[in-house]
């Protein structure tokens, strides 16, 4: 998700809005009852039962007639199910893994994802807001707000959603103004005091404007407890307080019959820890040494505590500010939409690398900046004009950005490098060593400060066809060109002197030449309806993830990194049965991936985080969902649904892989030490990519005096994965479940819904992250079980 997408509780089925969104094509099909229909329908009628409309393909269609796996949402189902941000989401998405890392969303989607979180690198699953692309994964964790629906995109989506959609897409269509007015409220509060606010407030203004206005607020305290500033001295204070807070006012203009415009202004800011802070669970050689000579062994905590104690004052802020807007006109011939944005984001983090008390390494990234602009020309087919059987689309997409580090502090203390090792013992790069030796007081600590900066600039062309050979037989053509230019704007490593100047360690190495890169990711699909309420299809598609530099390096030139290609193949079905209470949809699938990028973090390897290409990956697959009315005549509130998901992933080549040394036991004690890419990882499972993760949800609504009484529960298994791709023992996350709970009173005179929630009821430990370094494993945990109260009114 985007920081757009920011906030509080999806609404209530009382507040979904009858308006479609303005970035969207209507859809044939039955009239929507009226608002005030949909808000006074009786109780019996539960909130997922729904035709459920998506924009995978830039126009209105049924979920069920979209050759694509698709997890759509919409904002009554993201409220029934209890969803309330992207990481919840993900737990009612078999296949798709959603993860945190300072506060940069780590997603993957059928094993095909990225790990990295520096502006040096791109995300593999591309997000989407309001038809806007947003590139960067920079406070993208959270939670939802006022949105219509959400749509989760399985599988490359190379043709219409473009540049580094490898993965798929997350795509988010917010409330729009209407014709009505329109108020909404929601306020919750749930444990570690965590306080949710939204309001929102939409209005006409005569018969052709409209606008909204969303503004949140949250705080909460932290779920770890602990310290952070100054270690064991007395000075460390308390873990802050979170707090983020957003603002979105958007606009409708219908300027004449077939052109309206639609304007948006967006700001969020965010403070606090996030996972600034984690504890080392797993400490290396290196730590074990600086602790026991710092802190008397006392740095770390063991795996499945909610406590961290650091050295650094760990903090972290964002600041996004985003404008976008969408011009749709509507010509007798085809319909034409105009889209740009201009996205600045800032932020701020200070986090302690090594994650203990213990005086080892530090790293200060404040000032990390992203400046985009995005354009996108769309022409598509309507039915005033030319053949029924044939839908296009032709389209245009431009991107402008700047991105990077005004300057990183990687501060290192508590070094002996008498001997060329780390204390006697841990080999330290001869150009590492060599840049050391220069500069005075090395042993006491050194601070080094880092520039990066990239330049990007994309150009693509991309067009996609269906044509209705038959009524029971209809095929689709696309195919995208990218052209892209990327260049390394400077990459830099310097003395922070005490004063805060710097004096530079090295000569700058000369910036390679930019990268220019061509593609072209074609789209076949052959969709066949054997029967009413029955698709079946069979696609081809392709998914191009840009090339990069590694530009945070401390002694090293800066390195390209290849593109990332994945081809799948997929063969699916969808189908509604028993006069529609049954949806089944299923599919199995084979994503190949070809150079594949891998995060990796070493301050031995060139730079605190580098990127490096695996030769390549296979993931087989197969997954199901379901959504069942078991019992229509008596029991028509109650609903059953839900999913599973099989992955079996490989590197089918990579040879000089980035690792670290385990002992025996496949941990980092006594051990941890930076291999020097001399791992083999051919054969080994793909990071982050469970074999078996599925959902099993019940929901059932009774009527009861003045409204009707809703009750559900989830239960979401996931198997396990690794965090490395050595598969070592230290970077699994064992298999785990999850158990959420909701029970909501709906008072109809007032429409007012009241819910009591439970989350993680079984208390059960995992993990949203793991950072593994040369200090040794870090692990971020969920949350624990939590209880809360949720309260919303609509007018």
């Amino acid at each position: 998700m985007t920081p757009d997408a920011i906030a509080g509780a999806g609404a209530s089925a009382a507040s979904t809005s009858a308006e479609r969104a303005p970035d969207t094509i209507a859809v044939q099909g039955p009239a929507e009852p009226a608002e005030d229909q949909q808000r006074t329908a009786p109780a019996s009628q539960n909130r997922l039962v729904e035709e459920v409309v998506v924009t995978s393909q830039k126009r209105e269609e049924n979920l069920q007639d979209v050759p694509i796996s698709i997890s759509a949402f919409s904002a009554a189902a993201l409220d029934a199910k209890g969803i309330d941000d992207p990481k919840a989401l993900a737990q009612s998405t078999p296949g798709v893994y959603y993860g945190q890392t300072v506060n940069f969303a780590i997603i993957y989607i059928r094993g095909v994802g990225s790990d990295a979180f520096l502006p040096d690198s791109d995300p593999s699953v591309a997000s989407y807001i309001d038809g806007i692309y947003f590139p960067f994964a920079n406070g993208l964790s959270q939670s939802f707000g006022a949105v219509e629906r959400v749509e989760v995109l399985k599988g490359p989506q190379g043709t219409l959603f473009g540049r580094n959609s490898t993965g798929g897409a997350f795509n988010t269509i917010t409330k729009t103004p209407g014709t009505e007015p329109e108020v909404s409220v929601m306020a919750s509060y749930a444990d570690y005091n965590e306080i949710r606010r939204r309001v929102y407030v939409s209005l006409p203004f005569g018969d052709s404007f409209a606008a909204s206005v969303s503004a949140t607020y949250n705080t909460s305290d932290n779920y770890y407890t602990g310290t952070r500033g100054s270690g064991v001295d007395a000075s460390s204070v308390e873990l802050p307080e979170e707090v983020s807070k957003g603002v979105r006012i958007k606009t409708r203009w219908n300027m004449t019959d077939n052109m309206d415009l639609n304007l948006a202004a967006f700001r969020y800011r965010q403070d606090g820890l996030s996972s600034t802070a984690i504890p080392n669970t797993n400490p290396s050689l290196a730590t074990t040494l600086i602790s026991d000579a710092t802190t008397g062994g006392q740095a770390t905590r063991p795996l499945g505590t909610y406590e961290v104690h650091v050295d650094v004052p760990s903090y972290f802020s964002v600041d996004n500010k985003v404008y976008y807007g969408q011009l749709n006109y509507h010509p007798e011939w085809f319909d034409v939409k105009l889209l740009g944005s201009k996205q600045k984001i800032a932020s701020d983090n200070v986090y302690d690398f090594d994650g203990t008390t213990a005086p080892f390494i530090t790293f200060d990234a404040k000032g990390q900046f992203a400046d985009v602009k995005t354009a996108e020309m769309q022409f598509l087919s309507n039915k005033d004009w030319g053949p029924e059987w044939w839908t296009w689309i032709f389209g245009g997409f431009y991107l402008d950005q700047e991105s990077g580090f005004p300057l990183n502090r990687l501060s290192v203390g508590s070094l002996d490098l008498s001997d060329g090792n780390i204390a006697g013992i841990i080999p330290v790069p001869p150009a590492l060593l060599d840049l050391l030796s220069q500069i005075p007081g090395v042993p006491d600590g050194v601070s080094v400060g880092l520039v990066s900066e990239l330049s990007t600039k994309s150009t693509a062309f991309f067009t996609q066809h269906t044509f209705d050979l038959q009524k029971w037989l209809h095929l689709t053509v696309g195919g995208r060109y990218q052209r892209e230019n990327r260049g390394v704007v400077e990459s830099s490593a310097s003395l922070v002197n005490l004063d805060g100047s710097t004096t530079p360690l090295h000569t700058v190495p000369a910036a390679p030449p930019p990268s220019k890169t061509t593609n072209f990711s074609p789209k076949f699909t052959i969709g066949v309806n054997p029967m009413d309420d029955l698709m079946v299809y069979t696609s081809y598609t392709k998914g191009y993830k840009s090339g990069t530099f590694n530009t945070v390096n401390v002694y090293n030139a800066p390195e390209y990194v290849k593109p990332e290609t994945v081809t799948s193949i997929e063969l699916g079905f969808k189908s509604e049965l028993f006069d529609k209470l049954l949806r089944f949809n299923a599919a199995v699938f084979q994503n190949k991936i070809d150079d594949l990028q891998v995060q990796f973090i070493s301050l031995l390897s060139g730079g605190a985080v580098s990127l490096e290409n695996a030769g390549g990956a296979k993931i087989n697959g197969a997954e199901f969902d379901f959504q069942l009315t078991p019992f229509p005549e008596w029991d028509p509130g109650l609903v059953i649904g839900g999913g599973y998901t099989y992955l079996d992933s490989k590197y089918t080549s990579y040879e000089n892989g980035s690792g670290y040394t385990v002992n025996a036991n496949g941990d980092y004690a006594g051990a941890g030490l930076y291999n020097f890419k001399s791992g083999d990882y051919t054969g080994n499972k793909v990071t982050r990519t469970p074999k078996l993760s599925g959902t099993f949800n019940i929901n059932q609504i009774v009527d009861v005096p003045g409204g009707d009484l809703e009750m559900g529960a989830s239960l979401y298994n996931n198997s396990g994965f690794f965090y490395l791709a050595d598969n070592a023992p230290v970077s699994r996350q064992k298999s785990y479940y999850v158990i959420d709970a909701q029970i909501s009173y709906l008072y109809k005179p007032a429409n007012t819904r009241v819910t009591l929630f439970g989350k993680n009821l079984g208390d059960e430990v995992y993990s949203y992250s793991q950072f593994h370094t040369d200090a040794g494993r870090q692990t971020y945990l969920a949350p624990p079980r939590t209880f809360g109260i949720r309260l919303n009114w609509d007018l």
